[in-house]
């Protein structure tokens, strides 16, 4: 066994490695507890040994391949990169992404750092695969050019601004992984948002989703999962419960009534759900919006 420290950032580079730009970003203290930033961000053309490993990282590594071909592997997935693909790194975890030497990659690429950015990967990846393909036209590198020119500038207001770009970029890849805004849904899906928002109350089973949307069970799931990373059984939960706060606001219902307006079985289960998402019981979610209302 080797009795040299473990090195946590190593990189095995040929002199030809070229680095066109490259920015480090230190935000205000405290900022990442709250908001998101990019504490590095840069352009590189790789050389044919290029390599980048990793036991774990704070952030998330974000590449674009411009040209070339190289490789990623992270949370067990081994991905092949092409031109115009992006991937997501999950640095929590063990990670290495190197070049093909036969046809090294030119790489954009920054790193996100935030309250929980594994949270965003996760929001655009669902358990999927963490990479998607941009069409022509539609790829990001003007993004990274206006995300290089901020870093450069380095305002007043930059973390700010940060904070706005990383919200922009998670649009970008939202509809890449989409492969369509959300106002282009598949009609099945459609009809089938549209029926359970119309009665989240029912139990919509597997049979119910096949009468509205005419597709199999395993269909449906993997529409939900393509097209908006969730479960039938979690989108119709979460409907459920933005019900129930119209519901609470509304009048004084009691919270059973409540609970077997929106679907929940009993009160006990629908203030668990309700906890468990909002972060406090829905009496005291009503007490405190009921407070804060106009004449009261």
């Amino acid at each position: 066994m080797d009795s040299k420290p473990l090195v946590l950032y190593k990189t095995r580079m040929m002199a030809k490695t070229s680095v066109f730009e490259s920015f480090h970003y230190v935000p205000a203290a405290g900022w990442t507890r709250t908001a998101f930033s990019v504490l590095r961000a840069g352009k590189v053309a790789a050389a044919p040994d290029y390599r980048i490993e990793r036991p774990v990282y704070p952030g998330q590594d974000i590449l674009y391949c411009l040209s070339g071909r190289g490789f990623v592997e992270t949370l067990g997935q081994r991905l092949e990169v092409r031109a115009n693909q992006l991937v997501w790194m999950a640095n929590e975890a063990p990670h290495v992404h190197a070049a093909d030497p036969a046809d090294p990659w030119t790489l954009l690429w920054f790193r996100l750092d935030g309250p929980d950015p594994a949270i965003l990967r996760r929001k655009l990846f669902g358990e999927g695969i963490l990479r998607t393909v941009f069409t022509e036209g539609t790829g990001p590198a003007p993004w990274f050019e206006r995300l290089f020119a901020a870093l450069r500038r380095r305002d007043a207001g930059l973390d700010l601004r940060l904070n706005q770009l990383v919200a922009e970029f998670l649009l970008l890849v939202d509809r890449a992984v989409n492969g369509a805004g959300n106002d282009d849904l598949p009609k099945p899906l459609a009809a089938a948002l549209d029926a359970m928002r119309a009665e989240p109350g029912s139990a919509w089973t597997a049979p119910d989703l096949a009468t509205v949307t005419g597709l199999g069970a395993s269909q449906i799931r993997r529409l939900f999962q393509k097209h908006l990373r969730t479960s039938p059984h979690q989108w119709l939960m979460r409907e459920r419960l933005m019900q129930a706060q119209s519901l609470l606001v509304q009048g004084d219902q009691p919270l059973a009534e409540v609970a077997e307006a929106c679907g929940f079985c009993d009160v006990y289960h629908f203030g668990r759900e309700f906890k468990r998402s909002v972060g406090i019981s829905p009496a005291a979610w009503r007490r405190s919006e009921l407070s804060a209302a106009p004449g009261r």
